[in-house]
């Protein structure tokens, strides 16, 4: 008898993969990180054209390095800061995805995956509290 077959995994879109505000983290690719990019710099810069740094090709590989290499989660938690510390000036008025993983990325990039490291210890420490004997306040009141 042969084995039932699963059903398909919903496809996704080229909308929807450039819809980075409600695409979950686990389906990002380059394209989705290129829109990302695109759509802080309209928004926080005013830049309607945007013009990639040593064109197309080149931010397309480093995009796709730094998503194998550190994640999307990783990835876009360093998007966020790097737009929030970066000035613009007149002679660049944007932030290109090139610049940003050649040059911010490893500035910014350690202290993220510290904190993420370190908010993992957190969780694990605390969801073994009763692995630990570690009393909770409830119990620590009804001793008294």
């Amino acid at each position: 008898m042969p084995r039932a077959k699963k059903p398909p995994k919903p496809k996704i879109t080229a909308d929807q993969r450039k819809d980075w505000r409600y695409l979950p983290l686990t389906e990002w690719k380059t394209p989705t990180v290129h829109a990302m990019i695109s759509d802080l710099n309209r928004e926080l810069y005013g830049v309607e054209t945007y013009i990639p740094l040593r064109g197309w090709a080149f931010e397309q590989g480093v995009i796709k390095r730094a998503l194998t290499q550190y994640g999307a989660e990783a990835l876009r938690e360093t998007i966020t800061r790097a737009f929030r510390e970066h000035r613009v000036t007149p002679q660049y008025p944007q932030l290109t995805a090139g610049f940003l993983i050649a040059y911010l990325l490893p500035r910014i990039m350690p202290v993220v995956l510290a904190e993420q490291a370190r908010a993992s210890k957190q969780a694990e420490y605390c969801g073994n509290n009763a692995d630990n004997n570690v009393l909770t306040d409830d119990e620590i009141i009804d001793l008294f």
